[in-house]
């Protein structure tokens, strides 16, 4: 049986008075690519934010590999849950990792909307994310004994550019990049961190027939190439029909149907919540 890679148990966050995620709950199991659909406006992207360390759920708990990264239970019960009977434990417990712990645990995101660094090459780009997995310090740098490891990741960015189709424009400008190239290279950004679950938020947004066919493919090569994980959401339903091993379907932040891609598209709640019901 697969290993366990994400399980979100009972995710509900809540802004204020809105909802936007009703009781989620979810698996991905090691080597699958799954992926999250739903109308506009449905939760999907703040999913992956209380997955990433942007939002603290409001109530429920996220695992990675089994421990969890994101947790906000009622206090008697998380306790009990992961203190036993040393309060000063529970007392002193972080249930919510920030971000860039997560991502040193091995999970990696793109963005519906292209969050490049505007004004560093494509190459710096990479290279910028390398560093989430570097071992020199603030002395060691300032007196340039990093530059074996400093090396090793000049080399690693060139590589990833390479893998992904952009070793030509390594010098020019993240954002002078058609908008393809630029999904490419944030994905490419996100391999450099070395995940082991890759979250892929709408990466064939402003794509062509074409370029959305290319991306399929591009994303089952990195999957077998890197050995990831890969947790993605989409519009373009070819694509999610195409690549994914399971889909999960949300409407207004709740959970209405979850199978394969056969039985998602003869799902009637899944054809009533894209089309509006049969009025029949």
């Amino acid at each position: 049986m697969s290993e366990n890679v994400l399980r979100l148990e009972n995710i509900t966050m809540q802004f204020g008075g809105v909802v936007a995620i009703n009781d989620l709950s979810m698996r991905i199991d090691e080597g699958e690519i799954v992926a999250l659909i739903g109308p506009n406006g449905a939760g999907k992207t703040t999913a992956f934010n209380c997955v990433t360390g942007v939002y603290e759920p409001t109530n429920g708990a996220v695992y990675f590999h089994g421990k969890p990264i994101a947790a906000n239970h009622p206090r008697g019960k998380m306790k009990r849950m992961y203190a036993g009977s040393d309060p000063e434990k529970f007392l002193n417990m972080q249930t919510s990792m920030t971000a860039d712990r997560i991502t040193k645990l091995g999970i990696a995101r793109t963005f519906q909307n292209i969050r490049l660094f505007k004004s560093q090459t494509a190459f710096e780009n990479v290279l910028i994310a390398t560093h989430m997995r570097r071992t020199s310090n603030i002395f060691t740098a300032a007196f340039g004994l990093n530059y074996k490891e400093e090396k090793r990741n000049r080399e690693k960015a060139m590589d990833l550019l390479r893998i992904v189709g952009l070793e030509d424009v390594a010098d020019e400008k993240a954002t002078s990049l058609p908008y393809g190239k630029q999904r490419r290279l944030e994905i490419a950004r996100a391999l450099a961190t070395e995940p082991s679950l890759l979250l892929l938020d709408e990466p064939a947004a402003g794509m062509n027939p074409q370029e959305t066919l290319d991306l399929g493919a591009f994303i089952q090569q990195i999957k077998r190439d890197f050995n990831l994980t890969v947790f993605v959401i989409e519009h373009h339903m070819d694509l999610v029909m195409g690549i994914s091993d399971r889909i999960y379907v949300i409407e207004f932040g709740k959970l209405i149907a979850e199978g394969t891609p056969e039985e998602i598209q003869n799902n009637q709640a899944v054809i009533d919540a894209y089309l509006g019901g049969n009025d029949e």
